[in-house]
Protein backbone atom coordinates (compact mmCIF):
# COMPACT_ATOMS: atom_id res chain seq x y z
CA UNK A 1 0.00 0.00 0.00
CA UNK A 2 1.50 3.56 -1.03
CA UNK A 3 1.46 5.33 2.37
CA UNK A 4 2.74 8.93 0.69
CA UNK A 5 0.00 11.03 1.66
CA UNK A 6 -1.33 14.32 -0.17
CA UNK A 7 -1.36 17.57 1.10
CA UNK A 8 -5.66 17.30 2.22
CA UNK A 9 -4.94 14.17 4.21
CA UNK A 10 -2.20 16.41 7.21
CA UNK A 11 -3.90 18.46 9.71
CA UNK A 12 -4.30 22.04 8.76
CA UNK A 13 -1.03 23.19 10.83
CA UNK A 14 0.87 20.91 9.38
CA UNK A 15 -0.56 21.14 5.71
CA UNK A 16 0.34 25.28 6.58
CA UNK A 17 3.72 24.91 7.45
CA UNK A 18 4.94 22.63 4.85
CA UNK A 19 3.61 24.59 2.43
CA UNK A 20 4.94 27.35 3.47
CA UNK A 21 8.54 25.74 3.41
CA UNK A 22 7.46 24.53 0.00
CA UNK A 23 7.17 28.36 -0.98
CA UNK A 24 10.35 29.79 0.36
CA UNK A 25 12.08 27.19 -1.01
CA UNK A 26 14.52 27.52 -4.16
CA UNK A 27 17.28 25.67 -6.12
CA UNK A 28 19.48 25.61 -2.80
CA UNK A 29 16.81 23.84 -0.60
CA UNK A 30 17.86 20.28 -0.39
CA UNK A 31 14.35 18.13 -1.00
CA UNK A 32 13.64 15.43 1.87
CA UNK A 33 12.04 12.29 2.45
CA UNK A 34 9.96 13.08 6.48
CA UNK A 35 8.74 9.57 8.22
CA UNK A 36 6.43 9.46 11.09
CA UNK A 37 5.59 5.79 13.00
CA UNK A 38 3.97 4.89 15.69
CA UNK A 39 3.47 1.28 17.01
CA UNK A 40 -0.02 1.15 18.48
CA UNK A 41 -2.91 3.39 16.86
CA UNK A 42 -5.76 1.43 16.98
CA UNK A 43 -7.99 4.62 16.22
CA UNK A 44 -6.22 5.79 13.44
CA UNK A 45 -6.26 8.71 14.26
CA UNK A 46 -1.88 9.62 13.45
CA UNK A 47 -2.07 11.63 16.38
CA UNK A 48 1.70 11.23 17.24
CA UNK A 49 2.83 10.84 13.88
CA UNK A 50 1.46 14.09 13.35
CA UNK A 51 3.43 15.59 16.16
CA UNK A 52 6.52 13.73 14.57
CA UNK A 53 5.79 15.88 11.57
CA UNK A 54 5.20 18.89 13.27
CA UNK A 55 8.69 18.89 14.99
CA UNK A 56 10.32 17.67 11.79
CA UNK A 57 9.02 20.46 9.71
CA UNK A 58 10.52 22.55 12.06
CA UNK A 59 13.91 21.51 12.05
CA UNK A 60 13.76 21.88 8.69
CA UNK A 61 13.25 25.50 7.90
CA UNK A 62 16.94 26.73 9.39
CA UNK A 63 18.99 23.99 7.27
CA UNK A 64 16.88 24.98 4.36
CA UNK A 65 15.60 21.38 3.81
CA UNK A 66 12.82 20.91 1.79
CA UNK A 67 9.54 18.59 2.78
CA UNK A 68 9.32 17.11 -0.31
CA UNK A 69 7.50 13.72 0.18
CA UNK A 70 5.63 12.71 3.77
CA UNK A 71 5.58 9.10 4.70
CA UNK A 72 3.26 7.49 7.77
CA UNK A 73 3.36 3.98 8.99
CA UNK A 74 0.40 3.32 11.64
CA UNK A 75 0.35 0.80 13.81
CA UNK A 76 3.58 -0.82 12.85
CA UNK A 77 6.11 -1.99 15.03
CA UNK A 78 9.49 -1.53 14.09
CA UNK A 79 11.38 -4.62 16.58
CA UNK A 80 12.83 -7.62 15.41
CA UNK A 81 9.83 -9.18 16.54
CA UNK A 82 7.09 -7.14 14.54
CA UNK A 83 4.46 -9.09 12.44
CA UNK A 84 3.18 -6.65 10.26
CA UNK A 85 5.08 -5.38 6.96
CA UNK A 86 6.13 -1.39 7.35
CA UNK A 87 4.98 -0.65 3.58
CA UNK A 88 6.09 3.46 4.55
CA UNK A 89 9.04 2.62 5.53
CA UNK A 90 9.85 0.18 2.52
CA UNK A 91 8.55 3.22 0.27
CA UNK A 92 11.03 5.18 1.91
CA UNK A 93 13.79 3.04 1.17
CA UNK A 94 12.77 2.75 -2.20
CA UNK A 95 12.90 6.73 -2.20
CA UNK A 96 16.33 7.15 -1.06
CA UNK A 97 17.38 4.50 -3.34
CA UNK A 98 16.11 6.66 -6.41
CA UNK A 99 18.71 9.32 -5.84
CA UNK A 100 16.34 12.21 -6.17
CA UNK A 101 16.48 13.44 -2.30
CA UNK A 102 18.90 14.48 -0.54
CA UNK A 103 17.74 14.10 2.60
CA UNK A 104 16.29 11.30 5.02
CA UNK A 105 14.26 12.38 8.35
CA UNK A 106 12.75 11.31 11.87
CA UNK A 107 11.73 12.71 14.75
CA UNK A 108 14.24 9.96 16.27
CA UNK A 109 16.62 6.71 15.73
CA UNK A 110 13.52 4.15 17.06
CA UNK A 111 11.02 5.94 14.22
CA UNK A 112 13.35 4.20 11.91
CA UNK A 113 13.75 1.14 13.60
CA UNK A 114 14.46 -0.87 16.87
CA UNK A 115 16.66 -3.82 14.72
CA UNK A 116 19.73 -2.92 14.57
CA UNK A 117 19.95 -4.54 10.48
CA UNK A 118 17.32 -1.74 9.80
CA UNK A 119 20.78 0.67 10.41
CA UNK A 120 22.87 -1.14 8.36
CA UNK A 121 19.47 -1.25 5.25
CA UNK A 122 19.25 2.38 6.24
CA UNK A 123 23.29 2.82 6.43
CA UNK A 124 23.90 1.55 2.88
CA UNK A 125 21.16 3.33 1.06
CA UNK A 126 22.43 6.88 2.28
CA UNK A 127 25.75 6.11 1.36
CA UNK A 128 24.84 4.95 -2.06
CA UNK A 129 22.81 8.11 -2.83
CA UNK A 130 24.65 10.38 -0.87
CA UNK A 131 21.47 11.09 1.64
CA UNK A 132 21.74 12.87 4.93
CA UNK A 133 19.88 11.56 7.79
CA UNK A 134 18.04 14.54 10.22
CA UNK A 135 17.11 12.92 13.29
CA UNK A 136 17.16 14.67 17.01
CA UNK A 137 17.36 18.01 15.54
CA UNK A 138 20.52 16.96 13.87
CA UNK A 139 22.16 15.99 10.47
CA UNK A 140 24.42 13.26 10.17
CA UNK A 141 26.46 12.07 6.89
CA UNK A 142 26.30 7.90 7.42
CA UNK A 143 29.33 8.10 4.71
CA UNK A 144 31.32 9.82 7.98
CA UNK A 145 32.88 7.12 10.18
CA UNK A 146 32.34 9.29 13.46
CA UNK A 147 27.96 9.80 12.17
CA UNK A 148 27.91 6.10 11.08
CA UNK A 149 29.50 5.04 14.60
CA UNK A 150 27.17 7.23 16.96
CA UNK A 151 24.06 6.73 14.62
CA UNK A 152 24.82 2.97 14.82
CA UNK A 153 25.04 3.14 18.40
CA UNK A 154 22.05 5.02 18.87
CA UNK A 155 19.98 2.39 16.93
CA UNK A 156 21.80 -0.04 18.92
CA UNK A 157 20.27 1.59 22.03
CA UNK A 158 16.69 1.71 20.41
CA UNK A 159 16.86 -2.09 19.92
CA UNK A 160 17.82 -2.83 23.70
CA UNK A 161 15.09 -0.50 24.71
CA UNK A 162 12.85 -2.91 22.57
CA UNK A 163 14.48 -6.36 23.98
CA UNK A 164 14.06 -4.81 27.61
CA UNK A 165 10.41 -4.04 26.74
CA UNK A 166 9.98 -7.49 24.96
CA UNK A 167 11.09 -9.45 28.12
CA UNK A 168 9.14 -7.14 30.65
CA UNK A 169 6.12 -8.22 28.64
CA UNK A 170 6.70 -11.54 28.69
CA UNK A 171 7.59 -11.70 32.63
CA UNK A 172 4.07 -9.47 33.15
CA UNK A 173 2.01 -11.87 30.64
CA UNK A 174 3.47 -15.17 32.55
CA UNK A 175 2.93 -13.69 36.34
CA UNK A 176 -0.62 -13.21 35.36
CA UNK A 177 -1.20 -16.63 33.34
CA UNK A 178 0.29 -18.32 36.88
CA UNK A 179 -1.99 -16.19 39.08
CA UNK A 180 -4.99 -16.52 36.68
CA UNK A 181 -5.36 -12.84 36.25
CA UNK A 182 -6.84 -11.62 32.45
CA UNK A 183 -4.17 -9.93 30.17
CA UNK A 184 -3.98 -8.88 27.13
CA UNK A 185 -7.19 -8.84 24.51
CA UNK A 186 -10.43 -9.35 25.78
CA UNK A 187 -12.33 -12.86 25.06
CA UNK A 188 -15.44 -12.69 23.47
CA UNK A 189 -18.04 -13.58 26.45
CA UNK A 190 -16.66 -11.22 29.08
CA UNK A 191 -16.04 -7.26 30.04
CA UNK A 192 -13.42 -5.83 32.02
CA UNK A 193 -14.10 -3.35 35.40
CA UNK A 194 -10.92 -0.80 35.90
CA UNK A 195 -10.80 1.57 39.02
CA UNK A 196 -12.90 4.71 38.34
CA UNK A 197 -9.36 6.96 39.95
CA UNK A 198 -6.25 4.87 39.09
CA UNK A 199 -7.73 3.16 35.75
CA UNK A 200 -6.03 -0.36 37.50
CA UNK A 201 -7.98 -3.43 36.21
CA UNK A 202 -10.08 -4.46 38.87
CA UNK A 203 -11.82 -7.87 37.31
CA UNK A 204 -12.87 -9.82 34.46
CA UNK A 205 -16.72 -11.07 34.99
CA UNK A 206 -19.21 -12.50 31.97
CA UNK A 207 -20.58 -9.00 29.92
CA UNK A 208 -24.51 -9.84 30.36
CA UNK A 209 -25.34 -10.09 26.64
CA UNK A 210 -22.29 -11.46 24.92
CA UNK A 211 -21.75 -14.38 27.84
CA UNK A 212 -25.81 -15.15 27.51
CA UNK A 213 -24.55 -15.66 23.53
CA UNK A 214 -21.66 -17.73 24.21
CA UNK A 215 -23.63 -20.16 26.73
CA UNK A 216 -27.06 -19.74 24.23
CA UNK A 217 -24.00 -21.04 21.36
CA UNK A 218 -22.89 -23.66 23.12
CA UNK A 219 -26.22 -25.43 24.27
CA UNK A 220 -27.48 -25.14 20.85
CA UNK A 221 -24.30 -27.09 19.47
CA UNK A 222 -24.63 -29.54 22.11
CA UNK A 223 -28.05 -30.41 21.30
CA UNK A 224 -26.65 -31.21 17.58
CA UNK A 225 -27.27 -28.06 15.73
CA UNK A 226 -24.62 -27.28 12.95
CA UNK A 227 -22.38 -24.26 13.74
CA UNK A 228 -23.12 -23.43 10.80
CA UNK A 229 -26.80 -23.13 11.78
CA UNK A 230 -25.74 -21.06 14.68
CA UNK A 231 -24.05 -18.51 13.36
CA UNK A 232 -26.20 -17.80 10.70
CA UNK A 233 -28.74 -17.30 13.77
CA UNK A 234 -26.60 -14.91 15.23
CA UNK A 235 -25.77 -13.01 12.14
CA UNK A 236 -29.23 -12.90 11.18
CA UNK A 237 -30.09 -11.20 14.54
CA UNK A 238 -27.14 -8.65 14.18
CA UNK A 239 -24.90 -9.95 17.34
CA UNK A 240 -21.92 -7.89 17.65
CA UNK A 241 -19.07 -10.47 17.05
CA UNK A 242 -15.65 -10.65 18.36
CA UNK A 243 -13.97 -8.62 15.65
CA UNK A 244 -12.02 -5.68 16.83
CA UNK A 245 -14.64 -1.95 16.54
CA UNK A 246 -12.11 -0.66 14.26
CA UNK A 247 -11.50 -2.95 12.39
CA UNK A 248 -12.68 -2.07 8.58
CA UNK A 249 -15.49 -4.49 7.23
CA UNK A 250 -15.55 -6.61 9.79
CA UNK A 251 -16.50 -10.50 9.19
CA UNK A 252 -19.32 -10.93 10.63
CA UNK A 253 -20.56 -14.48 12.19
CA UNK A 254 -19.71 -17.57 10.12
CA UNK A 255 -18.92 -21.42 11.19
CA UNK A 256 -14.78 -20.04 11.72
CA UNK A 257 -15.79 -17.51 14.00
CA UNK A 258 -18.26 -19.58 16.16
CA UNK A 259 -15.85 -22.12 16.21
CA UNK A 260 -13.08 -19.75 17.59
CA UNK A 261 -15.31 -18.80 20.35
CA UNK A 262 -16.20 -22.44 21.18
CA UNK A 263 -12.76 -23.91 20.92
CA UNK A 264 -11.55 -21.15 23.49
CA UNK A 265 -10.76 -22.42 27.13
CA UNK A 266 -11.35 -19.45 28.53
CA UNK A 267 -15.12 -19.54 28.23
CA UNK A 268 -14.76 -22.65 30.97
CA UNK A 269 -12.65 -20.59 33.72
CA UNK A 270 -9.23 -21.96 32.19
CA UNK A 271 -5.87 -20.00 31.70
CA UNK A 272 -4.00 -20.07 28.64
CA UNK A 273 -0.57 -19.24 28.08
CA UNK A 274 1.30 -19.73 25.11
CA UNK A 275 -1.62 -22.20 23.84
CA UNK A 276 -1.36 -24.55 26.81
CA UNK A 277 -4.26 -24.41 29.54
CA UNK A 278 -1.89 -23.97 32.71
CA UNK A 279 -4.91 -23.72 35.59
CA UNK A 280 -8.25 -22.65 36.65
CA UNK A 281 -8.75 -18.61 35.97
CA UNK A 282 -9.97 -15.61 38.17
CA UNK A 283 -13.25 -15.35 35.81
CA UNK A 284 -16.23 -17.20 36.40
CA UNK A 285 -17.01 -19.51 33.51
CA UNK A 286 -19.58 -18.92 30.95
CA UNK A 287 -19.92 -22.71 30.63
CA UNK A 288 -18.25 -26.21 32.45
CA UNK A 289 -15.71 -27.65 31.73
CA UNK A 290 -17.81 -30.78 31.59
CA UNK A 291 -19.66 -29.06 28.76
CA UNK A 292 -16.09 -27.60 27.01
CA UNK A 293 -14.56 -30.97 26.79
CA UNK A 294 -17.79 -32.64 24.63
CA UNK A 295 -17.69 -29.77 22.23
CA UNK A 296 -14.27 -30.36 21.93
CA UNK A 297 -15.04 -33.86 21.40
CA UNK A 298 -17.96 -32.83 18.42
CA UNK A 299 -15.54 -30.90 16.92
CA UNK A 300 -13.05 -33.31 16.18
CA UNK A 301 -15.60 -36.37 15.39
CA UNK A 302 -15.07 -36.83 11.65
CA UNK A 303 -18.51 -37.75 11.59
CA UNK A 304 -19.58 -33.74 11.74
CA UNK A 305 -17.36 -33.31 8.78
CA UNK A 306 -19.21 -35.49 6.76
CA UNK A 307 -21.44 -33.99 3.92
CA UNK A 308 -24.81 -34.10 4.13
CA UNK A 309 -25.21 -33.60 8.32
CA UNK A 310 -26.11 -29.73 6.90
CA UNK A 311 -27.06 -27.79 4.32
CA UNK A 312 -27.82 -29.83 1.01
CA UNK A 313 -28.32 -33.86 2.01
CA UNK A 314 -25.82 -35.84 -0.10
CA UNK A 315 -27.42 -37.96 -2.47
CA UNK A 316 -25.13 -41.21 -1.72
CA UNK A 317 -23.72 -43.10 1.44
CA UNK A 318 -19.57 -42.54 0.27
CA UNK A 319 -19.66 -39.32 -1.37
CA UNK A 320 -16.60 -37.16 0.97
CA UNK A 321 -16.59 -39.76 3.25
CA UNK A 322 -14.01 -42.56 1.06
CA UNK A 323 -10.69 -41.10 0.13
CA UNK A 324 -8.39 -41.23 -2.32
CA UNK A 325 -5.23 -43.92 -1.26
CA UNK A 326 -3.33 -41.27 -2.70
CA UNK A 327 -3.95 -37.63 -2.42
CA UNK A 328 -5.90 -38.15 0.56
CA UNK A 329 -8.52 -36.16 -0.79
CA UNK A 330 -12.61 -37.33 -0.37
CA UNK A 331 -14.18 -39.00 -3.93
CA UNK A 332 -16.64 -37.01 -5.42
CA UNK A 333 -19.96 -38.78 -7.33
CA UNK A 334 -20.11 -38.40 -10.75
CA UNK A 335 -22.18 -40.18 -14.20
CA UNK A 336 -20.61 -40.78 -16.99
CA UNK A 337 -23.23 -39.32 -19.58
CA UNK A 338 -21.42 -39.15 -22.83
CA UNK A 339 -23.81 -40.24 -25.79
CA UNK A 340 -23.87 -43.83 -26.69
CA UNK A 341 -22.54 -44.66 -23.18
CA UNK A 342 -25.03 -46.26 -20.15
CA UNK A 343 -25.28 -43.84 -17.15
CA UNK A 344 -22.69 -45.21 -15.12
CA UNK A 345 -23.06 -43.25 -11.36
CA UNK A 346 -19.17 -43.67 -10.32
CA UNK A 347 -17.21 -41.85 -7.54
CA UNK A 348 -13.82 -40.12 -8.77
CA UNK A 349 -10.79 -38.57 -7.40
CA UNK A 350 -11.38 -34.76 -8.64
CA UNK A 351 -7.82 -33.18 -7.26
CA UNK A 352 -5.91 -31.70 -9.64
CA UNK A 353 -2.36 -33.28 -10.27
CA UNK A 354 -3.78 -36.86 -8.74
CA UNK A 355 -6.97 -38.20 -10.99
CA UNK A 356 -6.12 -41.37 -10.01
CA UNK A 357 -9.24 -43.34 -8.69
CA UNK A 358 -12.42 -44.02 -10.56
CA UNK A 359 -14.88 -46.68 -8.55
CA UNK A 360 -18.29 -48.00 -9.24
CA UNK A 361 -20.80 -45.59 -6.77
CA UNK A 362 -23.34 -48.52 -6.34
CA UNK A 363 -20.25 -51.48 -5.54
CA UNK A 364 -18.54 -49.08 -3.48
CA UNK A 365 -21.19 -48.22 -0.93
CA UNK A 366 -23.11 -52.00 -0.82
CA UNK A 367 -19.91 -52.95 -0.26
CA UNK A 368 -18.89 -50.82 2.60
CA UNK A 369 -22.07 -50.42 4.26
CA UNK A 370 -22.16 -54.43 4.26
CA UNK A 371 -17.94 -54.48 5.73
CA UNK A 372 -19.40 -51.71 8.45
CA UNK A 373 -22.54 -53.95 9.96
CA UNK A 374 -20.13 -57.07 10.07
CA UNK A 375 -18.13 -54.91 12.04
CA UNK A 376 -20.19 -53.87 14.30
CA UNK A 377 -21.35 -57.24 15.24
CA UNK A 378 -18.59 -58.78 16.26
CA UNK A 379 -18.79 -59.01 20.10
CA UNK A 380 -14.68 -58.17 20.80
CA UNK A 381 -15.08 -54.86 18.84
CA UNK A 382 -18.59 -53.86 21.60
CA UNK A 383 -16.38 -53.22 24.13
CA UNK A 384 -13.99 -51.26 22.42
CA UNK A 385 -16.79 -49.12 20.41
CA UNK A 386 -18.33 -48.58 24.54
CA UNK A 387 -15.51 -48.00 26.02
CA UNK A 388 -15.62 -44.93 28.03
CA UNK A 389 -12.75 -41.80 28.62
CA UNK A 390 -12.76 -38.61 29.82
CA UNK A 391 -10.44 -37.29 26.74
CA UNK A 392 -8.12 -34.99 28.85
CA UNK A 393 -5.34 -37.10 27.03
CA UNK A 394 -6.42 -37.54 23.37
CA UNK A 395 -6.81 -33.34 23.60
CA UNK A 396 -3.37 -32.68 24.16
CA UNK A 397 -2.32 -35.72 21.84
CA UNK A 398 -4.80 -34.37 19.23
CA UNK A 399 -3.31 -31.25 18.82
CA UNK A 400 -0.03 -32.34 18.03
CA UNK A 401 -0.92 -34.73 16.01
CA UNK A 402 -3.04 -32.06 13.92
CA UNK A 403 -0.31 -30.11 13.89
CA UNK A 404 2.39 -32.65 12.67
CA UNK A 405 -0.90 -33.60 9.67
CA UNK A 406 -0.87 -30.53 8.51
CA UNK A 407 2.70 -30.05 7.77
CA UNK A 408 3.45 -33.26 5.96
CA UNK A 409 0.11 -32.45 3.90
CA UNK A 410 1.69 -29.31 3.06
CA UNK A 411 4.96 -31.30 2.13
CA UNK A 412 3.01 -33.28 -0.09
CA UNK A 413 0.86 -31.07 -1.46
CA UNK A 414 4.08 -29.29 -2.61
CA UNK A 415 5.62 -32.30 -4.46
CA UNK A 416 2.22 -32.88 -6.43
CA UNK A 417 2.26 -29.47 -7.40
CA UNK A 418 5.94 -29.99 -8.82
CA UNK A 419 4.99 -32.78 -10.42
CA UNK A 420 1.86 -31.06 -11.96
CA UNK A 421 4.21 -28.10 -13.24
CA UNK A 422 6.96 -30.51 -14.92
CA UNK A 423 9.74 -29.83 -12.23
CA UNK A 424 9.03 -32.99 -10.45
CA UNK A 425 9.66 -36.83 -11.96
CA UNK A 426 6.83 -39.59 -11.62
CA UNK A 427 9.62 -41.97 -9.58
CA UNK A 428 10.66 -38.97 -6.87
CA UNK A 429 6.42 -38.32 -6.47
CA UNK A 430 5.79 -41.64 -5.85
CA UNK A 431 8.81 -42.23 -3.70
CA UNK A 432 7.49 -38.99 -1.55
CA UNK A 433 3.95 -40.46 -1.75
CA UNK A 434 5.24 -43.90 0.36
CA UNK A 435 7.44 -41.97 2.58
CA UNK A 436 4.50 -39.44 3.54
CA UNK A 437 1.15 -40.77 2.84
CA UNK A 438 1.88 -44.00 6.01
CA UNK A 439 3.20 -40.75 8.38
CA UNK A 440 -0.23 -38.75 7.37
CA UNK A 441 -2.49 -41.66 8.12
CA UNK A 442 -0.93 -42.20 11.69
CA UNK A 443 -1.52 -38.46 12.37
CA UNK A 444 -4.96 -38.75 11.23
CA UNK A 445 -5.71 -41.88 13.73
CA UNK A 446 -4.25 -39.97 16.25
CA UNK A 447 -6.54 -37.04 15.91
CA UNK A 448 -9.52 -39.21 16.47
CA UNK A 449 -11.29 -39.06 19.83
CA UNK A 450 -12.19 -42.63 21.67
CA UNK A 451 -14.83 -43.16 20.22
CA UNK A 452 -18.54 -42.98 22.51
CA UNK A 453 -20.56 -41.21 20.20
CA UNK A 454 -24.14 -41.91 21.43
CA UNK A 455 -25.01 -42.52 18.02
CA UNK A 456 -22.78 -45.63 17.23
CA UNK A 457 -23.51 -46.49 21.69
CA UNK A 458 -27.55 -46.71 20.24
CA UNK A 459 -26.80 -49.33 17.20
CA UNK A 460 -24.22 -51.25 18.57
CA UNK A 461 -26.36 -52.38 21.40
CA UNK A 462 -29.88 -52.11 19.45
CA UNK A 463 -31.81 -55.78 19.64
CA UNK A 464 -31.29 -55.93 15.99
CA UNK A 465 -28.25 -54.47 14.80
CA UNK A 466 -29.45 -54.82 10.81
CA UNK A 467 -33.07 -53.17 11.37
CA UNK A 468 -31.68 -50.52 13.51
CA UNK A 469 -29.73 -49.71 10.89
CA UNK A 470 -31.95 -49.69 7.81
CA UNK A 471 -34.05 -47.26 10.43
CA UNK A 472 -31.32 -44.45 10.18
CA UNK A 473 -31.25 -42.13 7.46
CA UNK A 474 -28.78 -41.75 4.57
CA UNK A 475 -27.11 -38.54 6.85
CA UNK A 476 -27.01 -40.10 9.88
CA UNK A 477 -25.28 -43.80 8.40
CA UNK A 478 -22.50 -41.22 6.79
CA UNK A 479 -21.63 -39.46 10.12
CA UNK A 480 -21.09 -43.43 11.45
CA UNK A 481 -18.91 -44.76 9.03
CA UNK A 482 -17.01 -41.97 9.09
CA UNK A 483 -16.97 -41.63 12.60
CA UNK A 484 -15.57 -44.99 13.16
CA UNK A 485 -13.90 -46.20 9.74
CA UNK A 486 -11.30 -44.25 7.65
CA UNK A 487 -12.02 -45.92 3.67
CA UNK A 488 -9.43 -45.34 1.15
CA UNK A 489 -9.95 -46.44 -2.51
CA UNK A 490 -6.73 -48.02 -4.81
CA UNK A 491 -6.51 -47.97 -8.51
CA UNK A 492 -7.66 -50.69 -10.11
CA UNK A 493 -5.18 -52.85 -12.02
CA UNK A 494 -7.69 -54.10 -14.89
CA UNK A 495 -8.10 -50.67 -16.87
CA UNK A 496 -11.01 -51.53 -19.03
CA UNK A 497 -12.98 -53.31 -17.21
CA UNK A 498 -16.30 -51.69 -15.34
CA UNK A 499 -16.58 -54.59 -12.60
CA UNK A 500 -16.47 -53.88 -9.15
CA UNK A 501 -13.18 -54.84 -7.34
CA UNK A 502 -13.24 -55.36 -3.81
CA UNK A 503 -9.77 -55.98 -2.94
CA UNK A 504 -9.45 -51.86 -3.94
CA UNK A 505 -11.29 -50.91 -1.10
CA UNK A 506 -9.08 -50.63 2.65
CA UNK A 507 -10.94 -49.77 5.46
CA UNK A 508 -9.19 -49.05 8.72
CA UNK A 509 -11.09 -48.80 11.94
CA UNK A 510 -10.42 -45.97 14.04
CA UNK A 511 -9.77 -47.47 17.01
CA UNK A 512 -6.41 -47.54 18.32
Amino acid sequence: MNRRLEMPLLPPELQVSIERLREMADEDWLASILYGRASQDRHKLMRSIDDQLMELVGWCEPIRWCPAVIVRDSDRSASQWRKKEREGFDEAMALIEEGNHGGFATWEPSRAGRDLEIYVQLRKACQRAGVLYLTHGRVYDLSRSDDSFMMGFEFLRAEADANTMRERQIRTAKLNAEKGRPHGRLPYGYRRVYDEHTGVLLRQEPDPHKGQIVRHAAREVLAGRSLYSVAMELQDAGEPTPMKSWVENPRGWDTKTLHQVLRNPTIAGKRVYRGEIIGDALWEPLISWEDFQRLQRMFADPGRRAKGGGGTPAKTLMTHVARCHYCGRPLRRAVDKRPGKTPAPKYQCMFRGCYKITISQPGLDAYVEEAVLSWFEQPANLARLTASDDGSEWERQARDAEQQRAALQTRLDEAIAQYTAGSLNLDTLTKVEQTLRPQIAEAERAMVPPITDERIRALVTANDLRAAWAALGMAEQRKIIKAAFDVRVQQTTNRGQNKFEPERVLMEPRIR
